[in-house]
Formats: structure tokens, sequence, C-alpha cells
């Protein structure tokens, strides 16, 4: 019986140890699961930030987040020593600032789709407006081919062809800046997520294709170049060639974005092949630019000398106004030679400042800079260009004539009476 009441506090302390024991193990292996619970939901959320794809979505990721730091705040301090050097707070505060960038992105791109979406039926629109005009143009081109009416009815028919071509001009300046407006910016994430969604919807060979938009645009313009020479003016060729600088501007900055997106499988093709027609293009314009300038200061009898560019045409004017004003210097000019001065100062001033100007200061043909020292060349030779009256030399020689031969019969006259005297 003895031995029994021996046993018996000995087995209860065994137990209440052993209860001990197993509480502490319990309780460490609850601080760990606690731990991995929290990895866990950490990494499931910062996997749902990176595969989100709308803004909707990280709505519902920030809600987690929130619940997730209601959820293990009174756990704050444990978690702090698990996660060392890492801390509860901080991973708390990466998964919001992960959350916050993804949002902000996906604003953009989202922005961007409904700018890419909006662009695509304001290109279409662009397209079918251009295509009426192009229709209208083609018409007046025919009719002033087979015209067999006065010349008065041919001139308003050429007009009116060229006014047609001017505001097909206008819808592709306006094009081209909606185009830059649009895709300027964009990263290369953005470019790689907004390709995808490009790619869904086939606009492969569709109006909708700003691509194809662009190559039809540089082959009509240089169809126009070749075709349309006996009709054009040189403010046309001058426009035509701001707008080809314009397209040439906004492809450089935004046609890599374009052809990523819009050429299909073979953007680096799309870019070398436009690259190459800009080229073309431009060669074509400015010849026929520099050669219609040059037709009609020909005709104006103005000769600069030869030009082929912005630089070369900006020397070949300050050679030629430096030069006459030098020669006004050296002698006396008349009224016949002052009809030089009258030419080019209508050119200069009714044309290059006035009808052209628009187009001369867009395209760069001239610069402010320069536009401002040929002005002040001008106005040199205007001083040393004036003719010289001679009415007043004449008189004045007259005069003078009138006064020696005055003087010289007063002279003979008293020498005459003195000798009378004499004798």
């Amino acid at each position: 019986m003895r031995r029994l009441q021996n046993y018996i506090p000995l087995t209860l302390l065994m137990v209440a140890a052993l209860l001990m024991g197993t509480g502490q193990t319990f309780a460490q292996q609850s601080d760990y699961q606690l731990k991995v619970n929290f990895e866990n939901q950490y990494a499931e959320l910062k996997a749902s930030v990176d595969e989100a794809m709308t803004v909707k979505e990280i709505d519902s990721i920030f809600v987690e987040i929130d619940s997730l730091e209601a959820k293990y705040a009174e756990h704050e301090q444990l978690l702090d020593n698990a996660l060392y050097p890492d801390t509860y707070e901080g991973q708390v505060a990466d998964l919001k600032q992960r959350a916050n960038n993804a949002e902000h992105k996906l604003t953009i791109i989202s922005d961007k789709e409904e700018k890419v979406a909006a662009l695509a039926k304001e290109l279409s629109s662009y397209k079918t407006e251009i295509a009426n005009l192009r229709s209208q143009t083609d018409s007046l081109r025919d009719a002033i081919a087979a015209s067999e009416n006065s010349e008065a009815e041919l001139s308003q028919l050429v007009a009116s062809y060229r006014e047609s071509l001017e505001k097909q001009d206008e819808m592709v300046l306006a094009m081209i800046d909606s185009l830059f407006a649009t895709y300027k910016g964009l990263q290369s994430q953005q470019i790689a997520e907004l390709s995808e969604k490009v790619k869904s919807r086939s606009l492969e060979g569709e109006k909708q294709n700003p691509a194809y938009f662009i190559q039809s645009v540089i082959t009509e313009n240089m169809q126009i170049l070749e075709n349309d020479s006996a009709s054009l003016h040189t403010e046309d060729y001058l426009r035509m060639y701001v707008v080809q600088e314009r397209f040439e501007e906004v492809w450089n900055q935004i046609g890599g974005q374009i052809a990523t997106l819009y050429g299909s499988n073979q953007p680096q093709q799309w870019r070398a092949r436009i690259n190459s027609e800009l080229e073309e293009w431009d060669h074509k314009v400015s010849n026929r630019m520099w050669a219609s300038m040059d037709a009609y200061l020909e005709e104006h009898q103005i000769d600069l000398g030869d030009f082929e560019s912005n630089e070369g045409f900006y020397t070949a004017l300050e050679d030629f106004v430096k030069g006459a004003t030098d020669a006004s210097r050296e002698k006396v000019m008349t009224s016949g030679e002052y009809q030089d001065f009258e030419a080019f100062y209508d050119f200069w001033n009714n044309k290059i400042k006035s009808e052209w100007g628009t187009y001369v200061q867009e395209g760069e043909v001239l610069t402010m800079s320069q536009i401002s020292s040929i002005d002040q060349e001008v106005m040199n030779w205007q001083d040393e260009a004036k003719p010289r009256s001679f009415i007043i030399p004449i008189l004045f020689g007259a005069s003078l004539l009138t006064i020696i031969g005055l003087v010289i019969v007063l002279a003979r006259s008293r020498h005459k009476n003195g000798s009378s005297t004499t004798n």
C-alpha cells in the first residue's frame, strides 16, 4: 500500500512533465505553422500582383492585403523574430507597394488601350474621308487632262484640284499628330502587353492598322509627285515638304512601337521598309520643291545660282543680296536698275515671308534667325539701291556756269572801262 502511495505522486509528476513538454512542442509547432502560413499567403499575394491584368484585379488584391495585415497584426513580434532580417511590417508594406506600382502601370496601359481603340476608329474614319477626297481629286485631275474649256474654266479646275490636295495634307497631319499622342512614351513592357492585345484583334491589312496607314500615305504622296507636276505650284511643294518632314519626325519617335505592335511577326522588316520609303519620299519632294522654287525665280528674272538644300538656299540668298548691295554702292543707280531690287523685294516679302511663310518656317526651309539676317541685308540693299536724281546736280552745274560767265563778263567790262579812261 505504501509502495502504491509513493508511486502515484511520481506518476503524476511524470505526466505533468510530459504534458508540459508536449505543450511546449505544440507551441513551437504552432509558431512555426503561423510563420509558414504567413509566408505562403505573402507569396500568393505577391504572385497575384505580378499576374494581375486589370485595375479591378488589383483592387481585389488590396482587400486581401488588408485582410492579411489584420489577421497577423497580433503576431507581429513573433513574425519579426521568425522572418529576420525581414519584418512583418516590411513584408506587408512591400505587398502594398507592389500593388500600387502594378495599379499605376495597369492604369496607364488601360488608358493606352482606350486611346488605341479610339485611334483605330479615328484612323478608319480618316481613311474614309481621305479616300473620298482622293476620289474627288482624281476626278479633277481627269477633268484637267481632258479639258477643252476656256482658260478661266481650266484655271478653276486646277484651283479646285490644289485645294483638294491641301485638305488631304491637313488630314494626314492631323492623323500623324493623333498617332504621336497615342504612342509616345510607351515603355517596352507596356508595348509587350499591348502587343498581345493588338494581336488578338486581327488588324492585318485593315484600315485601322497604323502601319498600313503610314505606308499607304507615303506611297500615295510619291504617286502625286510623279503624276501631277503640271498642276502643282511652289506653295504645293512646300506644303508637301512640310508633311514629309513632320511624317518622318513622328516616325523616328514612335516607329519602333508601331512596327512592334502592328508589324505582324516582322517588325524589323516593317520598320526598315518604311524607313526606306520615307527616304525616297524625302528625296522626291525635296527635288520637286527646289526645282519649282528655281523655276519661279527664273520666271521673275532673279538669279540666285544653284541650290539644292535648306542651307544652300540660305547661302544663295545671302550672297545674292550682299553682292547686289555692293554693286549698288559702287555706282549711281538708275530707275531701271532699281527694278532688280523691286523684283527681289516682291519675292522675299510677298512670297517667302507671306504666302509661303507658314510652310517656309514649319519645314525649316529657312529659320527665323536666317530670315532676320536676310531682312537686314535687304534693308541695306534698299538704302543703296534708291535711284539718285540728276536734276539737282544739272541745275547746280548750270547755275555755276552762269555765275562763272557773269564773273568773266564783269571782269572784261572793268578791264575795258579801265583802258578807255587811260586813253
